[in-house]
């Protein structure tokens, strides 16, 4: 997919600015992305992708107030260092790492690492002051469908937005209009709706292209980048003058949609079992939901009344201003992330060759990821910390399990 140059008449296409020439560079064999290693070009890492936002005042409470994503006036809604023929890239970055040491009860010491954004070159001027920053690291892409086929129903019936329950777990719905129907699923903030529209977002800003829903050739360029707006590109009358028409998007869509997640493993063990004793007794249950049922209105029958285990409700939860983003995402405060998936978590490195966990590919291994849980899981953070070493690793081995 957009493996040429945008300088072509053909019906290829790319960029004029794009993050990488293929979806399989992000998510190899369909696995996670990465963070950069300290002090490297961040181009050299096409999984790992920094979105650009507006900060806005108080936007750290939470609430239903919802956010419009508005760009950099310049450098638009992705930071992009890579670009065709004639047009200038972005610029380029690295990171460093800020480190510190978390001692368990039993002596245990891990460093975590915290990344810092440095700007090595920006090739179109300075950020706006108001444009925050949010490093992401591509998300593993199986079980998209069986997510977009659930209810919005049970995940309604998960929300407490006001914990009344006194657990204080308080899931949030990241509603995308200020009327509270569409509600987001997808994407790290759950600012997406459906497996088609986040389809269609990585085409138009990651690779250039443009799409049904996205219909711009010159894809995320700004019209302070006047080069890159008047670069030929590939709109074809064959393809309803697209780049990537309706019958593509259908394929890459059924794709997605149909990848499956991975078996759980070692279930009838005896570490596995207690290892989710473990789970449960540390409340990780209140937010990684472990079972789902789809409903019986998808137009892909096979995923219709299927019962499955993702380890996620889907909804927003506080995770303390540790991990928070550099900007809000609709109704989801800086603070607010959605509840990741847990399943194929022990395969990373065997599926993509490598391993990076939490949005912004910080953590290395799943001690590391549990170990930055604030906010609303710092209960669950310091009940791990409390573990003896014996069940620490039943808990490891249950999650590399699932």
């Amino acid at each position: 997919m957009g493996s040429i140059s945008s300088s072509t008449t053909a019906s290829d296409g790319l960029g004029p600015l794009f993050n990488t020439r293929s979806c399989n560079n992000c998510h190899i064999n369909n696995g996670r992305g990465h963070a950069p290693e300290a002090n490297i070009n961040g181009i050299s890492v096409p999984s790992f992708l920094i979105r650009l936002g507006k900060s806005y005042p108080n936007q750290n409470t939470p609430s239903n107030h919802v956010y419009p994503h508005i760009g950099d006036k310049t450098y638009g809604h992705q930071f992009q260092s890579q670009s065709t023929t004639g047009i200038s890239p972005e610029g380029d970055y690295y990171l460093t790492y800020q480190t510190h040491t978390e001692v368990l009860s039993d002596g245990t010491k891990i460093e975590l690492r915290k990344p810092q954004l440095h700007w090595r070159t920006l090739h179109y001027g300075n950020f706006e002051e108001s444009t925050g920053f949010t490093m992401l690291a591509s998300p593993a892409l199986v079980g998209m469908g069986l997510l977009d086929s659930i209810p919005d129903k049970s995940i309604l019936a998960n929300a407490d937005p006001n914990d009344s329950n006194n657990d204080g777990i308080s899931g949030r719905v990241n509603w995308l209009d200020e009327e509270q129907t569409v509600i987001g699923r997808f994407g790290y903030k759950a600012s997406v709706e459906t497996v088609d529209q986040q389809n269609q977002s990585a085409f138009h800003t990651d690779l250039g292209l443009s799409t049904p829903l996205n219909p711009t050739a010159s894809g995320d360029c700004t019209s302070r980048q006047r080069d890159c707006l008047n670069s030929p590109n590939g709109n074809s009358s064959h393809l309803d003058n697209l780049e990537v028409d309706e019958q593509q998007m259908r394929l890459v869509d059924l794709f997605v949609s149909l990848s499956s997640p991975p078996a759980m493993r070692n279930l009838k063990t005896t570490a596995f079992l207690e290892g989710k004793r473990v789970f449960d007794a540390a409340g990780c249950a209140g937010c990684h939901t472990p079972k789902m049922k789809t409903g019986n209105d998808s137009p892909l029958k096979a995923l219709n009344n299927r019962t499955f285990y993702p380890f996620t409700d889907l909804l927003l939860h506080d995770m303390g201003p540790e991990l928070a983003s550099g900007f809000p995402s609709f109704s989801a405060s800086p603070s607010e992330w959605r509840t990741a998936s847990l399943w194929g978590l022990g395969l990373s490195e065997q599926i993509s060759g490598r391993s990076g966990f939490l949005h912004d590919g910080r953590a290395r291994n799943i001690e590391e990821a549990i170990l930055w849980h604030g906010g609303e899981a710092t209960s669950s953070q310091r009940h791990f910390k409390a573990l003896t070493r014996e069940n620490r690793q039943k808990l490891i081995f249950f999650l590399e399990s699932l």
